[in-house]
């Protein structure tokens, strides 16, 4: 289930993205299908961006059914299916690259990129800095990419929740639920109770729906190559730290599939990083 709720979730961002650059584009040739699944393995063939669902992706866009989005329906939804500003900064960052593809100089005066820039919020001076760093020959996935702080504080939140879950009850917590097991409201609102407790004290409603959203943020988060392996890296030093166990080994291995790492070489890279800690 969470694995299916994280899969739609960057489907549903990975389109916004595509949806960015031909709108931008649109305005300069027409777009076949063929330009279309071009544009597409532009914003997922970024070496920044190498991910394995590219050539699926691009053969579901083929048979995309529907009228298109425009006008405000079409920022409406932008801005619905990228509600963080990384992921409207790097639409913008794909949209500007693919509209100056061919050499032409990334202006601020295009209307169509200005319009863009606008509807989903973003300042000038962000607008200015990704196009200098596109002149400069940067990613727009590393341009878009959050700072190391919160990445950092949200993987370790990820482990703690996870250790949570995998917590032992004390005795009285086990007696108090053995003895509610008659009054099903009342187990429920206890287990929340415990869940919250061992978790993450009283700041998460559900660990496990928290689990999931922090998962979700991660698996959505643009992030380089390097800063992915970062991430794993930095996973699985909390996890062996709080105790590495079989539910924090499939978490891991989770996390791992959603920032599209390869068996083999992230073993070899968070065993280089463990020696390192």
């Amino acid at each position: 289930m969470i694995r299916t709720h994280i899969s739609e979730a960057c489907e549903a961002r990975d389109l916004a993205l595509l949806d960015a650059v031909l709108f931008v584009i649109q305005t300069k040739e027409p777009l076949t299908q063929a330009r279309q699944r071009e544009a597409w393995r532009g914003v997922l063939g970024d070496p920044e961006v190498l991910d394995p669902r590219r050539e699926l992706l691009a053969e579901r866009l083929v048979r995309r059914t529907g009228t298109p989005l425009e006008g405000d329906a079409l920022f409406a939804s932008l801005r619905v299916r990228l509600p963080d500003t990384p992921n409207r900064l790097l639409a913008y960052g794909l949209a500007l690259r693919a509209a100056t593809a061919h050499g032409e100089h990334p202006g601020p005066v295009q209307p169509p990129l200005a319009r863009l820039c606008r509807e989903l919020g973003l300042t000038p001076a962000q607008a200015r800095d990704m196009r200098l760093g596109i002149l400069d020959g940067l990613s727009p996935v590393a341009l878009a990419a959050e700072p190391a702080h919160p990445r950092h504080a949200r993987v370790l939140e990820l482990v703690l929740l996870a250790a949570g879950l995998e917590a032992h009850l004390t005795e009285a917590e086990t007696l108090a639920l053995d003895a509610s097991r008659e009054d099903a409201p009342f187990l429920l609102e206890l287990t929340r109770q415990l869940l919250r407790r061992i978790a993450f004290g009283s700041q998460v409603a559900s660990p496990l729906e928290a689990l999931c959203q922090r998962l979700t943020d991660i698996a959505l988060a643009p992030a380089t190559l390097a800063q992915r392996w970062d991430t794993l890296r930095l996973a699985y030093c909390f996890s062996h730290a709080v105790g590495h166990d079989l539910g924090q080994q499939l978490l891991l291995d989770l996390l791992q599939e959603l920032l599209h790492l390869g068996t083999v070489e992230a073993a070899r890279a968070t065993a280089r990083g463990s020696a390192r800690t």
